[in-house]
Parts: structure tokens; sequence; C-alpha cells
């Protein structure tokens, strides 16, 4: 029950104030401007990324103030809301009136710092503090970046965002980790009440503090779960978090394998994404956001399996997302291939 209490008051709440930050945005001209690099055509609010976030902490403070944590996570999740909340303002500081790369990912970091001071480490297999923290930080930056870097289509962010937080819901529910469950559950339902606004044609956008908000969110807490627990003669249920977030990850390296390939700066902005791709393919662009959605569910849904199946059955799971990821790639290609034969052909 507490649940359902949790989606909705999330759910109401984005839905509610996703409409005023437009209006706000409109006001203060805090628009995302139409470019050769971008999809959309007119200008469009940037500020939907705050309304994901003060309706993720309103009821996150109310779900704390009537007790419904077990306060197990209570030190880490302060970090997590420090964290969070630096990177949250780092990008709105971005959307408002830009920053460089560089200062972006130095606060990033530091964010990723104070995780580790406030105890959020992975520690599987790591023994050295060191390591782990070193990892750790390495980690949720990267899922921090990988989720801005999949924000370049209409819900697209958002939509994977909320199938992410779902599967970790259900992960961590079978693990008995309560108090994740439930920040999960919030951030599922600040995601869906915005998508209602962002999904194609989009009316407003979550801007750089929307996407990086969720992906340190996601990342930190991703962080914190065990995933071993009741796992059955294999530890590869240790691959839950690299299975759910899939797709933003495979995205991140492609784009960055790409943009290396052609002599550029990793931080350029570009239409090499997956989402574009998928375009070139023949999608169109509401297609392609739906198919990436459905690739991050089929990818993330085996991961509810892993602790209760065997080694061989875990290694079938693996193999299986391999091959989805694979077969993308090989289309991808393959069209790329064809788009050059046509260049050539115009040019002789």
């Amino acid at each position: 029950m507490k649940y359902l209490l949790i989606l909705s008051g999330s759910f109401i709440l984005s839905y509610s104030l996703t409409p005023l930050m437009g209006w706000i945005a409109l006001k203060f001209n805090i628009l995302d401007q139409p470019n050769h690099r971008k999809i959309h055509t007119e200008p469009k609010p940037r500020t939907g990324g705050i309304a994901i976030y003060l309706s993720f902490l309103i009821i996150f403070a109310l779900a704390h103030r009537f007790n419904l944590f077990t306060r197990g996570f209570e030190n880490e999740f302060t970090g997590l809301l420090l964290g969070s909340s630096i990177v949250f303002l780092t990008g709105m500081i971005d959307d408002i009136r830009g920053l460089n790369a560089w200062i972006k990912l130095g606060a990033q970091i530091f964010a990723g710092l104070i995780l580790v001071i406030y105890g959020i480490r992975i520690s599987l297999f790591i023994p050295n503090v060191y390591v782990s923290s070193i990892i750790t930080i390495l980690w949720v930056v990267g899922i921090t970046n990988s989720f801005n870097l999949l924000d370049n289509m209409d819900g697209l962010s958002a939509g994977v965002g909320g199938i992410s937080s779902l599967m970790f819901f259900l992960v961590y529910g079978r693990q008995g980790l309560s108090d994740l469950n439930l920040l999960m559950m919030i951030l599922v339902g600040s995601l869906i009440g915005f998508l209602k606004y962002n999904f194609n044609p989009a009316r407003i956008f979550m801007g750089d503090a929307g996407s990086l908000f969720i992906g340190f969110i996601i990342g930190g807490t991703a962080a914190m779960g065990g995933y071993l627990k009741g796992s059955l003669l294999t530890r590869l249920p240790v691959i839950t978090p690299l299975l759910i977030l899939g797709v933003p990850i495979f995205d991140t390296l492609s784009v960055i394998y790409i943009r290396i390939k052609q002599h550029r700066s990793i931080f350029s902005a570009d239409k090499s994404h997956f989402s574009h791709r998928l375009v070139t393919l023949g999608m169109t662009q509401k297609q392609a956001v739906l198919f990436i959605y459905l690739v991050s569910f089929c990818v993330g849904i085996n991961s509810i399996l892993l602790p209760r199946i065997t080694r061989g059955d875990a290694l079938v799971i693996l193999i299986q997302a391999l091959a989805i990821f694979a077969i993308i790639v090989l289309l991808m290609i393959a069209k790329g291939d064809e788009l050059k034969r046509k260049i050539r052909k115009k040019e002789i």
C-alpha cells in the first residue's frame, strides 16, 4: 500500500509542477534553442528537471517524516541527496547560462566523493577501501553522464530512467531492501508525471539538471545494492546493474567510440547516438524511442531472475543481452555502409 501511495504522490506532484516549470522557463527565457545538432525545430522550455527534482525531494521528505523508511540507509541517503543536489544545481546553471564541460565533470566527481564519504561504496570483491572508492566515483560519474547523453530525443532519458528504476525496484523487492525499493518508486512516479509532457511531441525538456539528477540517483542507488542475497551457486547477479542500465551504457560507449574514431572531442554534441542511428534506419522518432524502451525492458527484466538460477542459466541471460546489442550494432553498421555507397554514387 505504501508503494502505491508513494507512486501516486510523486506522480501527481511531478505532473502538477511540470507545467509551472514550463511557464517559468517561458517567462525567464530558459529555452533550448534548435540548431543543426538537435532534432527539435522550435525553442522549448528546459526546466522540466526542476519538477522531477522537487517532486522527488518533497515525497522523500514526507516518506521520512512519516517513518516509511526503516532508517537502514539513513547516512547513505543523506550523501545521496547531497550529491544529487550538487549535480542538479550544476545542471541547472548549465541550462540557464552554460558551463564548461570540465567544470561539470569536476562537480560530478566531487558529488561522487560525497557518496563515498557517507558510506556508499561498491565493495563486492574489492576489499581495498581506496580502490573501491575510486571505482564507485567512476561508476556514478559514468552513469550520471550516460543519462545526460541519452537525453537526445523526446521522452528517451525519462522513459529509460523510469524503466531502469522499476527494474531496480523489483530486484530490491526480492532482496528485502525496502528502503531502496521506496527510493526507486519515488523516482518512477516523478518520471512518469514528467513524461506526460516530455513524450513525443515534447512540450518541455528536462535539461541537464534533470538528466544529471536522474543518472546520479540511479547510479548511486545501484552502488548500494547487494545483489548476491539468496543467489544460487553463482556470483553473476553482480552484473544486475549492467543489465538494467544496458541501454545508457551502450549508448555512451558507442558515442565515445564514434567520436574518438572521427578524431573529435568526446564532449562534442552530435547526432551519433543510438536513437539517431535508429532514425537513420528508417524509424520515426517516436518509434525509435519506443524501440529503445523495449530493449531496455527486455535486457533489464532478466536481472530479476539472476539470483534464482544456476550459473549456466545466468550465462545464457548474459549472452542473450549481448546478442541483442550485437544485432543492433550490425544493423547500424549495415545502414551506415549503405549510406556511404549512396553518397559515393551521388559524387560520381
